[in-house]
Parts: C-alpha cells; structure tokens; sequence
C-alpha cells in the first residue's frame, strides 16, 4: 500500500447504549426514548422504544481478537449480539483512531447504524410524533459531535437532516454547519417514507440551505422500505446467507434508481454549487446509468416541459460530474470506469465496521489490484484529494502527511 494517504468516505458508529437516554428528558419523552435492554427471547441487546425491541444492538462484525485487534466474528454474517462482544472501535472513538492508524486511514466520514442506513429508528414512533423525531435526531447530531471532538479533523461528523419538517431540516443545517459538521445525510427516497419526491419543489428550501452552508448531502445504500428484499418469506426459502448476498446487490441497483431521480429531478440545475454522494452503493452501474439516462434525454427532450433543463444545455451526465460523488471499495476500476464515472467523482470507502467491510488487508489488496491501472496522480484524487474537497479539509495539511 506503500505511503498512500486515506479519507475513508463511508463508516459507521454503532450507537452506543446512553446516545439518547443521557440527551433526551424523560419527562418530556418518558419511555419513548431509545435505550438498550437485554430481550431474554432474542438472546440479545436491543434497541427498544416503549418497551418494544426495535433493532438488534448494532451492526457491528468486528471483534477483539486474542491480541485486542479487530477480525471478523465467528458469527459471521450475523452482527455481535451485544456490546460487550464487540471490537471498542464500534462505539469509541479513541479504539476507533486506533483501528485508523493501523488500517493507514487518515480522516473517516461517520455514518450511522440507525436512520437514512438500516432501521429507521426516528419514525418508530409514528407519524404524528414529528416533533419527538426532531429531538431524537438532534440528540444522535450532538452526540456525533461531542464523540469526534478527539479528532474533529479525522473523525469527520456527517449530521442527519429532518426531512419530516422542512422547516426543522433547514434550521437544522444551519444549526449543524455552524456547530462544525462536515457534511449532511438524508434519505434518498422521500417517496418511500410519505413525502414528495425528489424533483418537488417542496424541498427548494431544504436544498438552498445545505447550498448556502457548502455541505455535501450523502444518500446512504438501504434506505427506505427494508421488507420487499428482506422477511420470513424470503429467507425461508432463499436461505439467510443467500437473502444477504442478493440484498446487497439489489441495494446497488436501487442506489441507480436514486441517482437517476436525483439527475432529473431538477435539483443540480437550480443548486449548482450543492453536491450530493452515493454513498456504499459501488460505482459500476453508473457509467450505464449516465449513457442511458443522456441517450433518453435527448430523445425524449424533457427542456419541454422542464425549463430548468434548457438553461445551460447540460445533459444528466453533466450534472454528475459537476456535483455528485460516488464510492468504491472491493472493484477492479479499469480506465474505462474512471473516463465514464470521472477522475474527479470516485471516493474510497471500506464500510468498517459492517459486513462487508474491507479489514487492513483487504484495503491493501483493494488499493494495489483494483485501482492497478489507475495512474498515481487519479490514485490520489480517488484515496483523498477528491473527499477533502467534498468535507472542506485542509489541502495543504493533508499534502504534508503524504
């Protein structure tokens, strides 16, 4: 792996057990408040809202080995069943820059395990409790910024945007970009969650906020509706190893469905300067995407009847290489990907700590094979420059370290 420099663009935190009960007034949310207990007929640590289990504890796959370094659970596919069977990096952010500096990551872009990723756990509550939503997601906001104070510049802060509230997601931002997140994540699929989709200009004011703060908004893999790709029904008969490997790869395709309605939805052409991410949702599907979706353009002349689009005669291929990101992490990039999805849109990812993840190995071997064609100075663009540019990082910093 020799001395590349690394901004991993997708891991996550696994929340750990007092995220809620220790921001969240139990007089005002009483048991509402998401909080772990032991569930003796699951034999496990839960989430539970109002005394009901809402998802397992975390979506962990590392643990300690015999010398305290992580390796994959014995269990695997299955995630940890509690915190104490877990590697600390999960949940803490000191044993997480640990695991950084032995991976050879420099600076990591946090996601979550619950909301926009797998469970959602904000709407558990139903949909006339917007309000606690609101406080819920603000809590996990302030949290994720108190837990990468260590190192604010490495452990990069992503806040969750209240989409349910327009009003609440763009004071939000604003709250969030001032307090010094990094970036924004929300969910790509409105549609799927009762509100309007993408191309409604009911969200301008949402997207005019995350412009004026210059933060990104990441579209995490998995959001939306969970059940079509994974139930009894299916696992029954598909068997449990065989649902997951199917779900994942359907999640990319579905990650395609998104960034075409994101290219058409009108958004890039009115917010120029917002930029968007497809996050762990792998990138090659996207250079059939953006040749489909520009043959059809032109066939179809959607500038008809959407004015937005006849402005400056781009194509949708032209707003993703303006403004949106992508990220890999187990491909064989050929130059043939780099010239269709740009130089200048790929990002490197290893989803630590989820199943999928690249350990240290693995990342060499990524780096070393899949990007082996790729010439040192795209190499850079793809490891770093490119997600320094995106989270608004010190250029000339991360320059010296390499």
């Amino acid at each position: 792996m020799g001395s590349n420099l690394i901004i991993d663009t997708d891991t996550h935190i696994t929340e750990p057990p007092d995220l809620w009960t220790s921001r969240m007034s139990r007089d005002r949310w009483g048991s509402m408040i998401p909080e772990v207990k032991w569930v003796e007929e699951k034999q496990g640590e839960y989430w539970c809202m109002d005394g009901q289990p809402v998802f397992t504890v975390g979506t962990c796959i590392m643990v300690p080995d015999d010398d305290g370094k992580p390796m994959r659970s014995p269990r695997f596919p299955d995630y940890a069943d509690r915190f104490a069977s877990m590697h600390p990096s999960a949940y803490d952010a000191k044993a997480r820059l640990e695991v950084m500096d032995a991976y050879g990551i420099q600076a990591a872009a946090l996601f979550p395990n619950l909301g926009f990723v797998g469970p959602n756990i904000f709407a558990v509550a139903g949909p006339d409790a917007l309000e606690f939503q609101t406080a819920a997601l603000q809590a996990y906001n302030d949290f994720l910024l108190d837990w990468s104070s260590v190192a604010p510049d490495r452990l990069l802060s992503l806040a969750l945007i209240p989409y349910w509230d327009v009003n609440a997601a763009v004071a939000e931002i604003e709250r969030c970009a001032a307090a010094g997140h990094k970036g924004l994540v929300s969910t790509g699929k409105p549609h799927e969650h009762g509100y309007p989709l993408l191309a409604d200009r009911y969200w301008d004011p949402m997207w005019a906020a995350a412009e004026d703060a210059g933060l990104s908004i990441s579209f995490h893999v998995g959001g939306g509706n969970l059940s079509r790709h994974l139930n009894d029904e299916r696992t029954r008969v598909e068997g449990w190893r065989s649902t997951l490997t199917r779900l994942t790869t359907s999640f990319f395709l579905e990650s395609g469905i998104t960034l075409a309605d994101l290219l058409m939805s009108g958004v890039l052409a009115r917010y120029p300067k917002l930029r968007f991410v497809s996050v762990e949702s792998a990138v090659g599907w996207i250079p059939f995407l953006l040749e489909a979706l520009d043959f059809h353009f032109d066939k179809y002349e959607p500038w008809r009847e959407r004015p937005e689009f006849s402005a400056d005669g781009m194509k949708p291929s032209d707003y993703f290489h303006r403004q949106v990101f992508a990220n890999y992490w187990y491909e064989d990039l050929k130059p043939w990907h780099i010239e269709a999805i740009g130089a200048d849109n790929l990002l490197f990812e290893t989803d630590y700590p989820h199943q999928t993840c690249l350990d240290r190995q693995e990342i060499e071997t990524s780096i070393n094979e899949g990007l082996a064609g790729v010439s040192e100075t795209v190499k850079e663009k793809i490891l770093w420059r490119n997600a320094a540019s995106l989270f608004n990082m010190d250029i000339v910093k991360l320059e010296s370290l390499t």
